[in-house]
């Protein structure tokens, strides 16, 4: 259903379960954001920095590497953030911390854990 948003002006609008509608892209948003915190929370909670390099500019360049796949029940990337915060830490806790170069050597075999 095409209605007015404060925000977007003339927008799809998608049913919620209370019986009113939302706004796509104010909801769409709003995930994206719900996902950025998140992940910044759970890098901060894990000490912040590539564990192997020590990079620690920004939040979304750190990636949290399993350390035995057989362990893992989802990857703590887009999707992932969307579990509830306890999942999320339980997953975490099987990781380690690393910037995206230090994680793709990691996976080559580069870099040994």
């Amino acid at each position: 259903m095409i209605k007015e948003c404060n925000k977007h002006g003339q927008t799809k609008h998608f049913p919620r379960p209370d019986g009113a509608f939302r706004c796509g892209k104010c909801a769409s948003q709003w995930v994206i954001q719900n996902r950025r915190r998140k992940k910044e929370k759970l890098v901060e909670e894990f000490g912040g920095k590539c564990a192997i390099c020590g990079y620690k500019k920004y939040a979304g360049a750190l990636d949290f590497h399993h350390l035995d796949r057989k362990t893992k029940s989802f990857a703590l990337s887009v999707k992932g953030l969307s579990y509830s915060w306890d999942s999320i830490l339980q997953e975490a806790k099987k990781c380690v911390l690393v910037c995206k170069n230090c994680h793709t050597e990691i996976e080559a075999g580069i870099i040994k854990l």
